[in-house]
């Protein structure tokens, strides 16, 4: 993850110019959030995809050991209302990000597949309403490797949310205090990438990371807490994959301040089975690799209580 590089207005958290020479052009809205009391846990991402007339969405809930959602790469991009934010409204599937200078508003109602559990491979009626409050300003993290041009400039953008709100799975409401994450990008997508990424939440502190394969290509994140915000590296540890299993053995990793002499060791042990994305249609070639995501329960150094998270890996040439 690369550190500033980004110009942030409030023009970023609408649709941009997409350069039409770039097949793989993207604007993606990504959100998660995960429950502070062990309730549901929920990640949505959406990729449109102008230069092919698409959209891709991955939704996806997690409650009670039992993975629920719905992975959608076909989506007529002309179906979209792109006004405010983004809206879909189309075949019994709704979704919408509505921004707002005081809290954002995400909303998902459809009938989604069972993908765990003893019902796996059927299907249920689920439904999402949450508000999404800023507890940190929106953190340019630059644009990688996918960069754009004067012309049509790529960006990405990541920020630590507040979420309150329900969702409703199967006729049964669950109220949700949760810790949340986005990110905003636009720009060129390369998706041919291997990485591993982790996103850690308690009620008051948040780690995020991002690094290279088995994270031997040390990466970087950053901590938010009482005390503030820090960008950290990673600087040593373990983490094993089973790609049969897609997922991981527990693991143990060490960070340190960018600026300092703070160091912190976490401790990730899978919480849940993993969810698979199908990555074929996003290469101009279609190829396929293994890239999963699943939750965590985490134990961070210094902090009071355990924490839950996600990690989630693109095992793009190894898997």
């Amino acid at each position: 993850m690369s550190e500033g590089g980004a110009v942030l207005a409030a023009i970023d958290e609408q649709v941009h110019a997409a350069d039409p020479a770039v097949w793989s052009w993207n604007e993606s809205w990504y959100f998660s959030w995960i429950d502070l009391d062990g309730g549901p846990a929920g990640f949505f991402r959406l990729g449109l995809l102008p230069n092919q007339n698409r959209a891709m969405v991955w939704s996806y809930v997690f409650r009670d050991g039992v993975w629920f959602g719905t992975d959608e790469s076909r989506l007529r991009f002309d179906h979209f209302d792109l006004m405010h934010g983004m809206a879909y409204d189309q075949h019994g599937l709704r979704f919408a990000w509505r921004p707002d200078d005081a809290a954002a508003k995400f909303g998902f109602e459809g009938v989604v597949r069972v993908v765990t559990g003893a019902g796996a491979g059927g299907f249920t009626p689920l439904s999402i309403d949450l508000d999404a409050t800023p507890t940190t300003e929106r953190i340019g993290t630059g644009t990688g490797s996918d960069l754009g041009s004067e012309q049509y400039p790529a960006a990405r953008f990541e920020q630590s949310m507040q979420v309150d709100g329900t969702v409703t799975i199967d006729s049964v409401t669950h109220a949700i205090r949760a810790a949340g994450h986005r990110d905003r990008s636009w720009g060129p997508r390369n998706w041919r990438v291997a990485f591993t990424l982790g996103d850690l939440q308690s009620d008051d502190a948040q780690l995020y990371f991002v690094g290279g394969p088995q994270l031997a290509e040390r990466g970087g994140g950053y901590l938010r807490d009482a005390s503030g915000f820090r960008s950290l590296r990673c600087t040593g540890g373990e983490i094993d994959y089973d790609d049969a299993a897609r997922t991981i053995a527990p693991a143990k990793l060490r960070f340190a301040a960018v600026d300092g002499d703070e160091e912190l060791d976490v401790e990730l042990v899978p919480a849940s089975p993993s969810v698979s994305f199908d990555m074929a249609h996003t290469c101009e070639v279609p190829e396929h690799w293994l890239y999963w995501r699943i939750l965590v329960d985490a134990h961070v150094s210094g902090w009071a209580k355990p924490a839950r998270g996600w990690v989630e890996a693109s095992r793009y040439g190894i898997a």
